[in-house]
């Protein structure tokens, strides 16, 4: 009779690729409130230490710092870039004041005195300062920004730049992303973003509800946040992000 052949073996199916943030997981976190020479500001500190600690229960190494000095921010930076060497999803948050100049961001430590135009590198930490630390084409980085607020140093450096005064601003400016990387704002690029009346600023009250929600991808999550905030402030506040990304990245299994 017929001898029956028995059919090749099929390969498995190609499992689906798996979504970005399951491997090492590493953020800084950063609340500046205590300014000793400009408004000093109720949520971040605790924006910062309600951040760091979900961050931890989603298992990241957070290195974590409230009310730094421009010393202090360098150095919670550079213990930031080294834990990156091994990592595969980066994220960065800071709260405080910011502000930004000719459409460069500048991150304002808690001692900066900001009396001249010339001291606005000696007394900053640029936003592309932490971002050089974070580039690698092979890690997945989030940036989180609720740096926007009012601010009366950026008004003083407004007048003593005189003409060019229209450079100054106390919103941020717009940065494009590298590959993987999604940077998200509090508020719209050059708008200034509100403190809270509660505990958190609006944004970061609204990133607290939903970042630890299982299965929840960047992307959907920031849509729920974004309409949290602009609920929250009643339609004065709308967060804003700029994505490179490339693949799902879900925070919370």
């Amino acid at each position: 009779g017929a001898v029956a052949i028995a059919p090749a073996p099929q390969p498995p199916p190609a499992a689906a690729e798996p979504p970005v943030g399951r491997g090492t997981r590493v953020a800084l976190v950063v609340g500046n409130g205590a300014y000793v020479h400009a408004t000093p500001l109720p949520n971040p500190g605790n924006d910062a230490r309600d951040l760091a600690r979900s961050l931890r229960g989603l298992g990241f190494d957070v290195v974590e710092g409230v009310d730094l000095g421009k010393h202090a921010m360098e150095t919670k930076i550079r213990e930031f870039g080294k834990k990156l060497d091994h990592a595969d999803l980066a994220l960065f948050f800071y709260a405080g004041h910011g502000l930004q100049v000719a459409d460069k961001n500048y991150l304002v430590p808690i001692d900066a005195k900001l009396e001249r135009p010339g001291d606005l590198a000696l007394d900053t930490i640029t936003i592309d300062d932490v971002l050089a630390q974070m580039e690698s084409e092979r890690r997945v980085n989030l940036v989180f920004l609720d740096a926007c607020r009012d601010n009366p140093l950026a008004r003083s450096l407004a007048a003593s730049l005189g003409t060019r005064s229209t450079s100054v601003g106390s919103g941020l400016a717009a940065i494009q992303s590298a590959v993987g990387t999604m940077i998200v704002y509090a508020t719209q690029p050059k708008n200034v973003a509100l403190d809270g009346e509660g505990r958190n600023s609006p944004f970061t009250a609204a990133l607290l509800k939903h970042i630890a929600t299982p299965g929840l991808e960047i992307g959907a999550l920031m849509k729920r946040v974004r309409a949290d905030v602009y609920q929250a402030t009643r339609h004065r506040q709308l967060p804003w992000d700029h994505s490179s990304l490339m693949g799902d990245v879900v925070l919370a299994r």
